[in-house]
């Protein structure tokens, strides 16, 4: 009798945990996608169809990461052509949720070699929800998938049976971590670390792996993309005039900028007590390698905020990820801690609704308070989850762990909560699209008829009409008109030549309050005001924030 009832609870449990899963995963499935990768996906898609090479178009972001979005992009008109917003949004969605689950397959089987089978449910699967059931600002966004080509790095590398098989398949995988975004490279030295707690020989045989294709990666572009460095150069410019130091400025911001993340991702505050059971699991040397360990890891996850220097929350994708991953192999291998971690959870995550539910001037008011208090609560946890490892008899069974984790994922992905707490974007609303008007512009213009954007890429997305020049989001003439030490750059010089070489677009389009014409330098106002009629009897009616001029004749 005992069995049975022993079974049906253990039934009962994975039903709930997979119904919460599920749950879970379709609420956030519903956002539309952010403004960036809207951004990414409306420069290829309007400069493709003007006849403009992927290779050549200009989109604010490495090669590696222009080729994924245009591979998912292809895949979704081949699945449903032009279709509406919504439903574009949810077929990138699906597509890319399949290369998560491909991945995150990958990562249960290459830890499962290694570690065991509890220890590549708990981390895979935690990881998989992370990624998936992430913050709409993170999804897709660079550091993003940086965060999940490591997990594909960790899997591959520790999947073969044969050592410099697993390196041979890691390598590509690691140098895709760089090549998405030069500034995640420090992610890929958390995917060798733990590649190397699992089996140090991998990770030897890795890390070699990983220099070569990184070499290879770096020539083969310097040689047939050369564009793409002097982008990348010109890009740094725009942040930072002199290379990124060591700055007691920046770190309180970097300080800040990870208590703000926290309270939008309260995974954030459990990591640290669950890193701890972790490691109080280990004696002697294991157990200070583990602290080392921990403490590089995470430092390593907040680097590509630091050095960015702009502090973003999409910055800390990877840093949930891994939190997420921490948490998911405390709950597997530390059942002792599965109480106390849990109820934490509820705690810090309902703190979470609540805060992210007040207006968005009470945030600005109280975010210090706010942001020491979770920073606070991490630590005071840290050091509860150190003296309560192995001394606690109650536990959850391991069900309980995925619920409390989807739990803990919610409050960035529910409709109506911002995108930030208080820092950049925290007045954006997570929602579903609202373009439909500007999807109207473009079919009243014509969905043919070429035209010139001085837009930001997500209005291109919304209206989709063609443009034949490189840089469909003008990005160095709209930041040459705030910034006159841009104009300089060899990417504005190139910029500047689509008003003389473009002769084919029937309108310009402005994005206001984007894009200053009256800022910008004389020669672009003069090119504008020669082919551009922007009078406004001439201009065609569009919905803010655009103005539409015709082309003179």
């Amino acid at each position: 009798m005992k069995t049975l009832h022993g079974g049906i609870a253990r039934t009962a449990g994975v039903a709930a945990a997979a119904l919460a899963a599920v749950a879970a995963i379709v609420v956030a499935a519903r956002p539309d996608l952010n403004g960036d990768v809207r951004y990414a996906l409306g420069c290829l898609e309007t400069a493709g169809r003007g006849g403009v090479s992927i290779w050549d178009i200009f989109v604010s972001r490495p090669l590696a990461y222009k080729l994924l979005m245009a591979a998912l992009d292809k895949g979704r008109v081949l699945l449903v052509g032009e279709s509406s917003a919504n439903t574009t949004n949810l077929v990138l969605r699906i597509e890319t949720y399949v290369v998560v689950v491909a991945v995150i397959a990958v990562l249960f089987l290459g830890v499962r070699r290694v570690a065991g089978r509890p220890a590549a449910a708990g981390i895979a699967g935690a990881t998989g929800l992370a990624l998936i059931v992430a913050p709409p600002w993170h999804f897709l966004e660079p550091d993003w998938v940086a965060a999940l080509a490591a997990a594909l790095a960790v899997g591959a590398a520790c999947a073969p049976r044969r050592r410099w098989l697993g390196a041979l398949l890691a390598g590509p995988a690691a140098m895709l971590v760089v090549a998405v975004k030069t500034s995640t490279f420090p992610i890929a030295l958390i995917a060798l670390l733990v590649i190397a707690v699992l089996d140090r020989r991998r990770a030897a045989w890795t890390t070699l792996s990983t220099v070569v294709c990184v070499a290879l990666w770096y020539l083969l572009t310097k040689h047939f993309q050369p564009w793409e460095w002097t982008w990348l150069s010109d890009l740094a410019n725009l942040v930072h005039i002199e290379p990124q130091g060591i700055h007691v400025a920046d770190l309180r911001k970097l300080r800040f900028a990870v208590g703000d993340a926290a309270v939008l991702s309260p995974i954030l505050v459990l990591a640290p007590a669950a890193a701890a059971a972790l490691v109080r699991r280990e004696t002697g040397r294991r157990r200070w390698a583990g602290v080392a360990v921990a403490v590089v890891a995470g430092g390593l996850s907040l680097a590509p905020a630091y050095g960015q220097g702009e502090f973003f929350n999409y910055h800390f994708a990877t840093t949930v990820v891994l939190a997420a991953a921490v948490c998911g192999a405390a709950f597997a291998l530390c059942p002792g801690i599965r109480l106390p971690l849990a109820a934490a959870t509820v705690l810090v995550t309902g703190a979470s609704l609540v805060l992210l539910r007040q207006p968005a001037s009470w945030r600005l008011a109280h975010s210090g308070a706010v942001v020491w208090a979770y920073e606070i609560a991490a630590a005071l946890l840290a050091v509860a989850a150190w003296f309560l490892a192995g001394r606690t008899r109650l536990s959850l069974p391991w069900p309980a762990g995925v619920v409390v984790l989807c739990f803990a994922l919610l409050p960035p992905v529910l409709p109506g909560y911002p995108y930030a707490f208080s820092s950049y974007n925290y007045t954006i609303g997570v929602g579903r699209s609202k373009d439909a008007a500007l999807a109207d512009l473009g079919r009243r213009l014509g969905p043919d008829t070429p035209v010139l954007y001085l837009t930001y890429g997500s209005l291109n997305h919304a209206m989709g009409n063609p443009t034949t020049c490189r840089y469909p989001s003008p990005l160095w003439l709209q930041r040459g008109a705030l910034l006159p030490r841009m104009r300089t750059r060899p990417s504005y010089a190139d910029n500047l030549r689509c008003l003389t070489a473009d002769r084919n677009a029937r309108y310009l389009i402005v994005h206001s309050g984007w894009f200053s014409i009256t800022r910008s330098a004389p020669d672009v106002r003069a090119l504008l005001d020669e082919r551009f009629d922007c009078s406004p009897a001439a201009r065609i009616p569009a919905p803010p924030p655009l103005i539409v001029c015709p082309a003179r004749e």
